[in-house]
């Protein structure tokens, strides 16, 4: 694929803009830049991992003899 250098100039002229509308947003709202990503895992996917990692251990020293 041919890459023009007007449209190399293009993508990082929206990158800049998007950077920058981004850090205005920041500068804006400081409280939303404290907020961190959180993940709950529910109680049967937890349930589930270990029932996986248990069965795969089993397996894997089944195999091993």
């Amino acid at each position: 694929m041919v890459k023009f250098p007007f449209q190399i100039g293009e993508v990082t002229s929206l990158h800049h803009r998007v950077l920058k509308s981004k850090d205005l947003s920041v500068e804006a709202k400081p409280e939303t830049a404290e907020l961190k990503d959180m993940i709950n895992v529910s109680v049967a996917a937890k349930r589930q991992n270990i029932l996986e990692g248990t069965q795969s251990a089993v397996l894997n020293h089944i195999k091993a003899k």
